[in-house]
């Protein structure tokens, strides 16, 4: 076995291996920038294990071909899309580790020149401190100290927000309006959720629109679609659910255009609000900008 690893061809050929981890690493980060990662029910420890076990796999490659040149750049380029991976996902450390212990080692052990080392590294150093810095700065910038929590069937019973709407009698109208088949537009492409805020103030209820059938479901989680969303209304009461629906009018020229409507109290009036036109994708959500 020895002598079959020590193979200047065998060893070439593995090398082509590390490319791979790079891709896939790469990928993750690029689609946790478009989209948000949200593991399946009871999938996330399964996916964590087969996780790391693949990141010891190809740590062992890449350790095994540290001589090759392949490696080395690979070694040099991977802390760079850990980066990336850490910036969009910062807190969800099953995703962060693995591949970031990967990087630290294989940048360290590989064999690049010193002076490539010490140059490149202290670069990645600022590169790091300076980009957590900067986020954590435009996040407390942007991001504000309100709390938004979705209101719908998945609403933690012990949560502070389930009892204020407990305590107003409105869980059962809370059910009914965040239903599938209230919320989803009549042509399935859009769909209506509720959020309560808390903030600094006495707070508020939110309607917002976001596209739906627009997620990923892979094995493990589900990329679901963010950066779009449409602000329905944010005057809603702390406590109490409006009445929220979906209606179709047709315009001068016979066009169907879909609209919400919303009533905030019973003494309130109907209104609506269409959705023909969404905002464009907001592509840097992950720095508090909405």
């Amino acid at each position: 076995m020895k002598d079959f690893f020590s193979n200047i061809w065998v060893k070439r050929s593995i090398s082509v291996f590390c490319i791979v981890y790079t891709a896939v690493i790469g990928l993750l980060a690029y689609a946790t920038f478009l989209y948000d990662l949200e593991f399946k029910p009871g999938m996330e420890k399964a996916f964590f294990i087969i996780y790391t076990l693949a990141s010891v796999v190809f740590l062992a490659l890449m350790l095994i071909t540290r001589r090759q040149k392949l490696t080395c750049w690979v070694s040099l380029l991977l802390p760079l899309v850990v980066f990336l991976l850490i910036l969009f996902n910062i807190g969800d450390w099953v995703l962060i580790i693995p591949p970031f212990i990967v990087a630290v080692v294989m940048f360290f052990a590989s064999y690049n020149r010193e002076t490539t080392k010490v140059v490149l590294g202290t670069v990645y150093l600022l590169v790091y401190v300076l980009g957590i810095v900067l986020y954590i700065v435009l996040n407390m910038l942007f991001g504000g100290s309100s709390v938004e929590t979705v209101l719908d069937k998945n609403l933690d019973p012990t949560s502070t927000v389930y009892r204020i709407y407990k305590d107003s009698n409105n869980l059962d109208k809370m059910m009914q309006v965040s239903a599938d088949d209230n919320t989803i537009s009549p042509d399935g492409k859009y769909k209506f959720y509720l959020v309560d805020v808390r903030d600094s103030d006495r707070g508020a209820v939110k309607v917002y629109v976001v596209p739906y059938g627009q997620d990923i479901n892979l094995r493990f989680f589900t990329l679901k679609q963010k950066g779009i969303r449409k602000t329905i209304t944010n005057k809603g009461i702390r406590g109490l659910i409006p009445d929220v629906g979906w209606t179709v009018k047709k315009n001068d020229s016979g066009e169907n255009i879909l609209y919400v409507q919303y009533r905030l109290t019973d003494q309130d009036k109907l209104r609506e609000t269409s959705v023909t036109q969404m905002p464009a994708k907001q592509y840097f959500g992950f720095l508090g900008i909405s």
